[in-house]
């Protein structure tokens, strides 16, 4: 009973917004939402949704955010459960002006691309195992980032739609696509409208959430940088075959990553990038480097793949949140809960978010902490931050993450104890205002910048 109620309480949304010190001054690097979801229209692909830029307001020209020259945006995916990246798909992107005398953003209608001084292109390929196998998107023929929305003289009727459940012809003339033989893969990359609600002014201030009714979205209205794609199912699986009890469970993550040598040019030209690429940025579930982890480690977190978060365990199995929540909001702190694991302290939250839950379907069939993985010899089952799906059973958060899930609700009712004693936690917010699309990217057309 406790585990559904986990499972279906989910009706919107939450993030990681500027959660680490390292990352304010970077919000381009910076992952705010990560999502994992089977298609809703078509049930043979799963989407990946990378989110970045948080807090990003629609009419901040004439230099509108975009992504990062010189970051690399990955999407990783572990099919076996050790915690080690088994596929990955990798986003570059390049920055042309086109219109160097003018200040302005574009002369004419965004819609046309030879009317953006700022343009954005980008390559894409898929790794397994280390190797690259796809090349999606490549320099000769690259995918273009949808353009901002400016504002309603510079978007014509119908180029995007921000209060509508359907895409206007800027986002659908973006979306592209690749077929191989296992099937087609399709890719967008450009502005979207911001879908997590929360109340951070009155959940910063000291949790106070309960008193305020009702609480504010105090992100309605703001936009964010979406990369998102639709990969063939089959071709998740650890065999390629049809999901099944043994190869059905996938966990993933995103992480953005920058070269690690950077000269800059006194007079701000021909700056230049070396070294290989280090990792500063990384999501899985959503709030868990928000709420989880203490400010010490966060930069920490975000540098280290998941194969090393041993290192972080201790604030998954006595975490801070639930004794704040305890003295600033009456909600009584579950202590600790023993599921078997050998660990101690919140086992509960082990199982819901480190190594995938039995009855949530989230964790393979047989499958124990510390043991072998059938059919993988020398590998080990482990404990390690991500989101997980069951490609067969995916039901919403935590058994992967749709558009409309309320994760807010979901981590902070975890946290108190929902599958301990059924302690079930609303933060008062809801999605009223926002759009989510019912076809790919999913997310709502952004806001205009001369409509806040």
């Amino acid at each position: 009973m406790l585990i559904t109620a986990l499972a279906l309480a989910t009706s919107a949304l939450a993030s990681s917004h500027a959660e680490a010190p390292g990352l304010v001054g970077r919000p381009q690097l910076d992952p705010t939402d990560f999502y994992m979801f089977i298609s809703p229209e078509d049930s043979s692909k799963v989407v990946f949704i990378l989110n970045v830029n948080p807090l990003e307001v629609p009419g901040a020209g004439p230099n509108f955010k975009n992504f990062a020259d010189d970051a690399l945006y990955e999407i990783h995916i572990d099919n076996e459960g050790d915690g080690f990246e088994d596929i990955r798909f990798g986003f570059k992107f390049s920055t042309t002006y086109q219109m160097p005398d003018t200040f302005l953003y574009n002369l004419g209608d965004v819609g046309n691309r030879a009317n953006l001084n700022h343009s954005q292109s980008y390559i894409a390929a898929r790794w397994d195992d280390g190797r690259l196998t796809r090349v999606l998107q490549t320099g000769a023929n690259p995918g273009y980032v949808a353009p901002a929305n400016v504002g309603s003289v510079s978007t014509p009727l119908d180029g995007y739609h921000p209060e509508s459940t359907l895409p206007g012809y800027i986002t659908t003339d973006h979306i592209e696509s690749a077929t191989f033989a296992e099937g087609e893969y399709r890719m967008f990359a450009g502005p979207r409208q911001e879908g997590f609600f929360v109340d951070l002014g009155h959940t910063f201030d000291l949790l106070n959430v309960a008193s305020i009714v009702p609480n504010e979205n105090t992100l309605l209205g703001y936009n964010v940088h979406t990369i998102a794609i639709e990969v063939p199912i089959n071709s998740l699986t650890r065999d390629r075959q049809a999901p099944g009890p043994q190869n059905a469970v996938i966990a993933a993550w995103a992480t953005t990553s920058v070269r690690r040598t950077q000269i800059n040019e006194a007079d701000g030209l021909g700056d230049s990038l070396s070294g290989a690429y280090v990792q500063v940025g990384r999501l899985g579930s959503p709030l868990v480097n928000e709420a989880v982890i203490p400010v010490a480690m966060k930069d920490v977190f975000n540098h280290r793949p998941p194969n090393e978060d041993g290192q972080f365990l201790s604030y998954v199995t006595n975490p801070l949140l639930p004794a704040y929540m305890e003295a600033l909001l009456g909600i009584p702190n579950p202590g600790s809960y023993n599921a078997g694991l050998g660990i101690g302290g919140r086992e509960d939250l082990v199982l819901a978010f480190l190594t995938g839950h039995p009855a949530l379907g989230t964790q393979p069939a047989g499958f124990a902490l510390g043991g072998p993985i059938p059919g993988e010899p020398g590998k080990t089952f482990g404990a390690f931050e991500a989101l997980r799906m069951n490609l067969t059973t995916a039901t919403g958060f935590p058994n992967g993450r749709t558009p409309e899930d309320d994760v807010v609700d979901v981590a902070l009712s975890a946290m108190a104890g929902l599958l301990i004693n059924g302690t079930y936690v609303p933060d008062g917010v809801d999605s009223t205002g926002l759009n989510y699309l019912g076809e790919f990217p999913f997310l709502g057309d952004p806001w205009a910048g001369d409509l806040r």
